[in-house]
């Protein structure tokens, strides 16, 4: 049986939701309506939750003044990095930025995403490249998740489509 299975069978998933935010989200500071929020967990629970999760530290909590925020406390919660991290989110994170790059037109998945990486294609027109590497880079730092990605004009893909260059499964993640 897979890992991942085990842990969300033996867990409360609303404690595994907690979580996987935290782990995915590193580097930020949440106040806990924003856990609650973002984890579909209600408030109350999310207290109770965060509150065990600190007394096991493997959450911090700063208090300023009259507000509580909390973050992953990632010495201890690096031996549940690999179970929890949600790698899709790195390939949302992706198609999100990708969205907002001048001259792209359309981004398909190729193939079967893997847990690891995911084979994308990118149709459009003079974009900058290095914004797209760097953020490519960005995520297999933080998610261990690898994009490889080719950039074609619209005429390229359609030659190569027409060549039956792209078989397989394609879903388009976002077009205009």
């Amino acid at each position: 049986m897979d890992k991942k299975k085990i842990l969300e069978t033996l867990f409360d998933k609303k404690i595994i939701k907690v979580l996987r935010l935290l782990i995915n989200n590193p580097d930020k500071e949440f106040f806990l309506r924003e856990i609650s929020r973002s984890a579909k967990v209600s408030p109350a629970t999310t207290h109770r939750i965060l509150k065990t999760l600190k007394e096991l530290e493997l959450v911090v909590e700063k208090k300023n003044r009259y507000l509580k925020l909390y973050s992953a406390n990632q010495k201890n919660l690096s031996m549940f990095s690999d179970l929890l991290e949600d790698k899709s989110a790195a390939l949302r994170e992706f198609v999100e930025f990708i969205s907002t790059v001048k001259g792209v037109q359309q981004v398909m998945l190729h193939g079967e995403e893997e847990r690891d990486k995911a084979s994308i294609i990118i149709v459009g027109e003079g974009s900058n490249q290095e914004s797209i590497n760097s953020k490519v880079v960005e995520l297999k730092e933080r998610f261990n998740f690898t994009i490889i990605y080719m950039f074609l004009s619209l005429d390229q893909y359609s030659q190569m489509s027409s060549m039956g260059l792209f078989s397989g499964r394609k879903v388009i993640l976002f077009s205009i």
